[in-house]
């Protein structure tokens, strides 16, 4: 099964918050979201808003209405979806610094709310998988650098080749039964308490 039928299957299960003042686009939009078979939940204004366990936010993005849009940047756990009325370089700007997953505009019509919607919250899922990947990454080069310092500073104290403390630090290791970072963060440590 792939990432977009997984989506598809689970939208029921999906909880959408919708930012917008009550009007005739809010009801458009929720109507159709519950057509789709989401739990939404209506909220206005925004300084009201309880976004926990919400698994996309539609939100007016509207500077004027929306004074405190940026609280929204900070909401790292839902696809942001923005409603815009117009294009000016003012709310473009507003919903790029926000880093939105997808845009619908005003008037809202039913048709293209479910394709908006999968596709935020596709994009918001893969932008999960590339943070925790770019993570784990940099904790993998942060582990490589710690050995690379460690096993310098064990060849310079043991007058070996850096292959050599590399062999020492890695079979010390495993004697140990702990990770190489682990052996190398001890040897680290362990060479600023002598130089102090």
């Amino acid at each position: 099964m792939t990432e977009g039928d997984r989506l598809i299957r689970e939208i029921r299960n999906c909880n959408v918050v919708v930012l917008h003042p009550p009007d005739e686009d809010r009801v458009i939009l929720s109507h159709q979201l519950r057509r789709i078979g989401c739990r939404v939940s209506e909220i206005w204004p925004v300084e009201d808003a309880s976004l926990d366990g919400a698994d996309a936010i539609y939100f007016l993005a509207n500077p004027d209405q929306s004074p405190d849009l940026n609280r929204l940047s900070d909401k790292h756990d839902s696809a942001l979806i923005a409603v815009v009325s117009y294009e000016n370089p003012l709310v473009l700007q507003a919903i790029t610094n926000i880093g939105v997953h997808g845009v619908i505009t005003k008037p809202v019509r039913s048709i293209g709310v479910f394709a908006n919607l999968i596709t935020a919250l596709s994009i918001f899922k893969y932008e999960g998988r590339l943070n925790s990947r770019i993570a784990k990454l940099d904790e993998t080069l942060k582990s490589r650098r710690m050995v690379e310092r460690a096993t310098r500073i064990l060849a310079e104290h043991q007058s070996i080749t850096e292959d050599s403390a590399y062999a020492l630090i890695r079979t010390e290791a495993m004697s140990k039964q702990v990770t190489i970072s682990e052996m190398a963060n001890s040897i680290i440590n362990t060479d600023k308490i002598f130089k102090k």
